[in-house]
């Protein structure tokens, strides 16, 4: 299912808890910046497929707790506070940074995905 607003966030989630490695690739248009770490900036299909891989390898479940966005035409700035609870405790949590594109056909998708948001400046 194609996202139809400018914040992608909850399909991640969706895709994310479900495991679904396609689907969360088919939120990001061909070329987009993928942030998987602090100073690690992705911009090939095979590295983002491989980061996102590794993060559905925690086998954790993916929850939103806040969420902001600003829309510009068919760009978006976009802002979600999320965690990731992993069995056995353990915790990601952060506030991200990304930016959308309306798609020619109305959807939208990721042009830069920064789940790392202001921990990109040490």
């Amino acid at each position: 299912m194609a996202a139809t607003g400018p914040n992608l966030i909850e399909e991640f989630a969706k895709y994310f808890n479900s495991g679904d490695l396609d689907g969360l690739v088919s939120l990001y248009e061909g070329g987009a910046a993928f942030i998987p770490e602090p100073g690690t900036v992705l911009t090939d299909a095979a590295g983002l497929r491989a980061a996102l891989q590794a993060f559905l390898d925690t086998k954790g479940t993916a929850s939103i707790v806040s969420t902001t966005e600003t829309v510009n035409g068919d760009l978006a700035l976009t802002h979600s506070h999320w965690r990731i609870d992993i069995p056995g405790g353990g915790v990601l949590e952060h506030t991200s940074a990304e930016v959308t594109r309306r798609q020619a056909d109305g959807t939208w998708r990721y042009v830069i995905d920064n789940p790392f948001g202001g921990a990109v400046l040490g």
